[in-house]
């Protein structure tokens, strides 16, 4: 996979050209420095068990907000061991964040790596920029003085800080000119990600079966690893078996299908139904086939689209399944994050999606489907999801919806889901649906918003990432009307 701007990590101002990473490479190239700068702190000690610690890093970690930077924890000034740091276990990222964000709210990304150099344990935080430019600190940071207890204040709730030379100090004028130069760099990144991804998608038609309605997805991430190690077909093939071991997804890719190398990444495809392209940087695309045409007549050799229902078999218009859309969706913005965190990408990431038509005809159609019940939970056939769910397919085909997250809020399921949730309301707007059903906005899965055959796998998908689900199962209720059913007519028989 080639990348638009090369295999270059995005930088922030100041910052070396690896920045993001915390890796065990990065912290050798940090204490290689021999001292700190205005983006790297080192420091001998930190235990956050202790609340004077607590506040002085949050006060640090506040200041880098600006423009991004390093604390190493174990190292004196010039970069040296200076002893383990006291209690690492505390430097767990979910427990480091929980921490800061007392005093610091909204998103923030923190990065953290522990790592064993030159036979002693350092700690290795990143802190990426702010997304507003800078941190406003939302309580006062005191604790009390260790000699003669009285209250030390670190900073003021509503104060900014910011670094100048090695010290986190009260922000001054020259930091507004700083914070708007790195936020015009932050746009151009912006703007170079979707276009780095909008490359990737254009380069999937010809990658893809030669017929058929497909969702393709594309993820880039804000940094990416300098030098990568290279993903081999079969360490692809085992990504694939961990992801599916770990998400239990609703539909799967299939292991044993043709993988190969080619510049700067995998490719893994089954041609007909779906294609993964894995960057060795994070870089990622995907795409899963949603509509294909099956024999209508075999003599004739006639074709009609799956799943299409006969009154408005045109020959024309393409069927689309709502929740089909909506779980593969899901699907393929998981797989690319999973890929993306596991390579040790990080920043903010671009997630591209649209439906394409590898040899589209000016004529055809896209019809979006529901599936309709009867009040016995029973399929009644697939009908056509709204007054303007039938759309010119030049009106819905490569028409790109993208949203930007934090890479790092991705290792959640449910920020996963939020954000999964709003790209599908931008594909289902294009049918002039108003938000999804299956994808629910508080990161959550409703398993009966699927067709019927689909709604038990997607209750044990929800069940197996821990999310809330129904109390009575898909199948279990199921399995209590056929009992009711069987009872009624027992007792009419009896009669």
């Amino acid at each position: 996979m080639s990348h638009a701007n090369g295999s270059v990590k995005a930088m922030t101002r100041g910052l070396p050209t690896w920045a993001g990473s915390v890796d065990a490479e990065t912290l050798a190239q940090l204490l290689a420095l021999g001292g700190e700068r205005d983006w790297l702190d080192f420091k001998s000690q930190c235990d956050l068990s202790e609340k004077r610690d607590q506040v002085e890093i949050t006060k640090d970690i506040g200041a880098m907000m600006i423009a991004g930077g390093y604390l190493v924890i174990g190292a004196d000034d010039h970069g040296r061991a200076a002893g383990e740091p006291a209690h690492p276990e505390l430097f767990d990222p979910a427990k480091l964040h929980a921490k800061v964000a007392k005093y610091i709210a909204g998103q923030f990304e923190l990065r953290v790596g522990i790592h064993q150099h030159q036979d002693q344990t350092f700690v290795l935080i990143y802190v990426a920029p702010h997304p507003d430019g800078l941190c406003v600190f939302e309580r006062d940071g005191s604790y009390p003085d260790p000699v003669t207890g009285k209250p030390c204040l670190a900073f003021r709730t509503g104060q900014v800080f910011a670094r100048h030379g090695t010290s986190s100090e009260s922000w001054k004028q020259p930091d507004i000119a700083a914070i708007k130069r790195r936020l015009a760099d932050d746009a151009d990144r912006g703007r170079n990600q979707a276009t780095e991804a909008l490359a990737l998608l254009k380069n999937l038609p010809g990658q893809l079966g030669d017929s058929g309605l497909w969702l393709a997805v594309a993820l880039v991430p804000q940094y990416q690893p300098v030098n990568p190690g290279r993903i081999s077909p079969d360490a692809a093939q085992a990504f694939l078996t961990d992801w599916a071991f770990a998400s239990a997804p609703v539909d799967h890719f299939g292991g044993g299908t043709p993988t190969y190398r080619q510049p700067g990444g995998v490719v893994i495809m089954a041609r007909a139904f779906w294609h993964l392209a894995l960057g060795d940087a994070g870089v990622a695309a995907g795409a899963r086939c949603l509509a294909y045409e099956v024999a209508a007549n075999p003599v004739s050799q006639d074709q009609r689209w799956r799943g299409l229902p006969p009154k408005i078999g045109d020959g024309l218009t393409i069927p689309t399944r709502r929740d089909e859309l909506e779980y593969q969706l899901e699907i393929l913005v998981d797989i690319l994050a999973a890929h993306a965190l596991r390579a040790d990408a990080g920043g903010r990431a671009v997630i591209t999606a649209e439906l394409l038509v590898p040899r589209p005809s000016p004529k055809q159609r896209v019809a979006l489907l529901n599936e309709l019940v009867d009040d016995a939970g029973e399929p009644t056939g697939w009908h056509v999801a709204g007054p303007r769910a039938v759309q010119a397919l030049t009106d819905v085909a490569e028409r790109l919806m993208t949203i930007g997250v934090p890479l790092a809020d991705m290792r959640d399921v449910r920020a996963r889901l939020a954000a999964t949730y709003r790209l599908a309301g931008e594909l289902l707007a294009l049918f002039a649906i108003d938000e999804p059903t299956l994808l629910k906005e508080d990161g959550t899965l409703d398993p009966y918003a699927a067709a019927v055959e689909r709604q038990q796998i997607v209750y044990q998908h929800a069940q197996h990432l821990g999310l809330p689900v129904p109390q009575v199962s898909p199948a279990d209720r199921r399995q209590e009307y056929e009992a009711t059913v069987r009872a009624a007519k027992d007792k009419l028989r009896q009669r």
